[in-house]
């Protein structure tokens, strides 16, 4: 089985550091970063990752108007585990509505993160 492919979006240049030297040593993925979502968008012009990891507060393009971009013009289906800060209910309501897989409260450890990420791919695979 080839390696699976993250592409994490994130303006946070430690936490992408961390999350994905941890993801790439323990998942065995192969992590992609970008720093926020206009650089997300440019990345997916080459690349086909098995899921994205997005950050919702960033500069130029943010998470809200990427996932909204990701599902409304790009068309693409693929998992989106948004990490983020903002926790009022309805900020994850419209997380959900607007697409996103799964979302994780920052701070969140790298293990939770690899949990999550392994459990979105596991149950695509499934269905």
């Amino acid at each position: 089985m080839s390696q699976q492919v993250v592409l994490m979006i994130d303006d946070d240049k430690f936490l992408q550091m961390l999350v994905g030297r941890y993801l790439e040593k323990n998942g065995g993925y192969k992590v992609y970063k970008a720093i926020n979502g206009k650089d997300g968008q440019e990345k997916l012009a080459n690349l086909k990752p098995d899921i994205i990891i997005l950050d919702m507060m960033m500069p130029v393009l943010d998470g809200m108007g990427f996932l909204r971009w990701l599902r409304q013009e790009a068309k693409l289906e693929l998992p989106v585990l948004v990490l983020s800060g903002l926790s009022k209910a309805s900020s994850k309501a419209q997380i959900l509505e607007l697409g996103a897989t799964d979302i994780l409260l920052k701070p969140a450890f790298p293990e939770n993160i690899l949990d999550c990420v392994q459990k979105i791919l596991k149950n695509r695979i499934q269905s």
